[in-house]
């Protein structure tokens, strides 16, 4: 059992926690804001760290990123958010997605671990493991727009999947990942990393970790902040802002902003 007390003090929030959309859109923005995506002491074990999602240790997790205060990537972010969810009393189950690449396909269907959370029979999409750009509060999964930080974000059926699209003050509709609302179990990954090497298509994991890209991001009031190698991102206001940091003063900082004083 985790110590719940101690996972909500370290994401900014104190009282007793009720299984409500409120709660959970509270837990998800702080997670996001408090917790980054940092592969950075994975990166060296390219897509094998995916062998470790089956059995990643709840108390290990706390242990790595509550009580000493680091970041992990998404099996590791959503699976201890996952448990402090059902801890809390949500319903929650796993769902995998495929993250549309730089060539606008989908990888595939593993390429990404998140959450599914069941409110008053409506599913949300938690996911605090994805680096971004995305959604940092839970999404319904139903018709209609939703509004964060000035990006506008719609769940649309194609295909036998749901794929999540973002769209800025301008410009057009972009996909982030495709997903089936269907319940996983953690063993689904097992042998996944090895398959990769022999799959053709664009994936997530493959390109990025195989590739030994450091990758890092948190989420602020209004918006995400993203470096992926040197590349800066900040998604804010419905723009998005892009930067090579050549500087080694300026990179540190950034890392420390994003990392904080882990890194």
């Amino acid at each position: 059992m985790l110590d719940v007390e101690a996972y909500a003090a370290h994401l900014g929030l104190s009282g007793h926690l009720e299984p409500t959309l409120e709660t959970l859109r509270a837990l998800h923005k702080r997670h996001l804001m408090t917790v980054p995506f940092d592969n950075s002491r994975h990166v060296h074990k390219g897509a094998a760290v995916w062998d470790e999602a089956a059995d990643a240790d709840p108390q290990e997790l706390f242990r790595h990123l509550v009580t000493e205060a680091n970041g992990g990537v998404c099996h590791e972010l959503n699976g201890l958010f996952r448990t402090l969810l059902r801890q809390i009393g949500f319903d929650v189950v796993i769902l995998s997605a495929g993250i549309r690449g730089a060539d606008q396909q989908f990888g595939p269907d593993l390429d990404h671990m998140l959450n599914g959370v069941t409110i008053d029979g409506e599913l949300y999409l938690a996911d605090v493991g994805y680096v971004g750009p995305s959604f940092t509060e839970p999404l319904h999964v139903g018709p209609g727009i939703q509004e964060q930080n000035g990006f506008r974000f719609r769940v649309v059926e194609e295909d036998g999947y749901q794929i999540v699209q973002r769209q800025g003050a301008t410009g057009d509709w972009i996909a982030v990942f495709r997903f089936r609302p269907e319940a996983r179990e953690l063993t689904a990954w097992v042998g996944y990393a090895e398959s990769l090497t022999s799959r053709d298509e664009w994936e997530w994991e493959g390109q990025q970790l195989s590739s030994t890209t450091v990758i890092r991001g948190r989420a602020f009031e209004t918006g995400q902040k993203i470096l992926i190698g040197r590349r800066y991102v900040v998604s804010e206001n419905g723009a998005e802002t892009f930067r090579a940091i050549i500087d080694k003063g300026e990179y540190a900082a950034i890392v420390k902003d994003i990392v904080g004083e882990a890194a």
